[in-house]
């Protein structure tokens, strides 16, 4: 009786940590986002967070159905730590349900904002691949500043052909200087893909940056409609959901067969002040 009892509880155990890999798997392997522009994007270790308009990057912890956004720090010679806890309330494969735990706003925290957690009763999230805004597109312009460090100050220009127009200028090792290339049917494909998801039409109406970082390149996305409308942004710290977008356009250089040449193609400049960068 004993040996039987013993089997049920390890097959029971067994199912349950099999289920919770599961979850964790289903969890951190998608990124979460919805209309509104909340966003939680789960990437070693860490929770790169947008919440009420309010960026975060934390560590994050996973257990019995909690989620627990947190950050340590040192006073002295002690480690402190800050989390917020959330439940969750419903997770699928294309679905995010999360609740903020109510206790938590008597929470005193130094490091963490704790009220950009907790402005509502719930959280619902899809996953990016399934909130798709298509995006007819004449012509993408991207330009990146430098940093306090190496960030690449660069400029790109794609149109919906895939031609690409490209001009590095610090920090570009070998491709300093003037360049076209073409992107293939596949790699034209992925930046559509990109920027289907990427929330542009939302961004360019509701999103604007309440941070104000020091260390970071300066941004400017220009993305000319098809009917000739114009989205704007202009950040040195973007919206998360933008990441894989910048990340397409910094990395032209090994995407898209590149050539050097002499005349210097005329990209389109922000019409936005703030954070812009003088390309031409």
């Amino acid at each position: 009786m004993k040996k039987l009892l013993l089997t049920v509880l390890c097959i029971a155990f067994t199912s349950i940590n099999a289920q919770s890999k599961k979850d964790f798997a289903l969890l951190t392997n998608a990124e979460w986002v919805n209309k509104n522009l909340d966003y939680l994007r789960f990437d070693q270790g860490l929770v790169i967070s947008n919440l009420n308009n309010t960026k975060h990057r934390l560590e994050f912890d996973v257990k019995n159905q909690k989620i627990f956004f947190k950050v340590n720090y040192r006073v002295g010679t002690r480690v402190k730590t800050e989390k917020i806890e959330f439940r969750i309330k419903q997770l699928e494969k294309n679905k995010l349900v999360i609740v903020p735990k109510i206790a938590s706003t008597k929470l005193k925290t130094k490091k963490l904002n704790a009220v950009s957690f907790l402005n509502k009763k719930q959280y619902v999230f899809y996953n990016r691949g399934q909130l798709i805004s298509k995006i007819k597109f004449k012509k993408v312009t991207f330009h990146a500043s430098t940093c306090f460090g190496t960030c690449t100050s660069l400029s790109v220009e794609i149109d919906n052909k895939g031609n690409v127009y490209y001009q590095g200028r610090r920090y570009a090792k070998k491709f300093t200087g003037n360049f076209i290339g073409k992107l293939s049917k596949s790699e034209l494909y992925q930046f559509r893909k990109i920027l289907n998801r990427s929330q542009l039409r939302v961004l360019d109406q509701k999103w604007k940056q309440k941070t104000k970082p020091t260390d970071s390149p300066r941004y400017n996305y220009i993305v000319e409609l098809s009917n000739g409308r114009l989205l704007e942004m202009n950040t040195n710290d973007q919206h998360p959901i933008l990441d894989k977008l910048s990340e397409f356009l910094i990395n032209i250089p090994e995407v898209a067969d590149l050539k050097r040449i002499r005349k210097k193609h005329k990209f389109e400049s922000s019409h936005t002040e703030i954070y812009r960068v003088s390309a031409n």
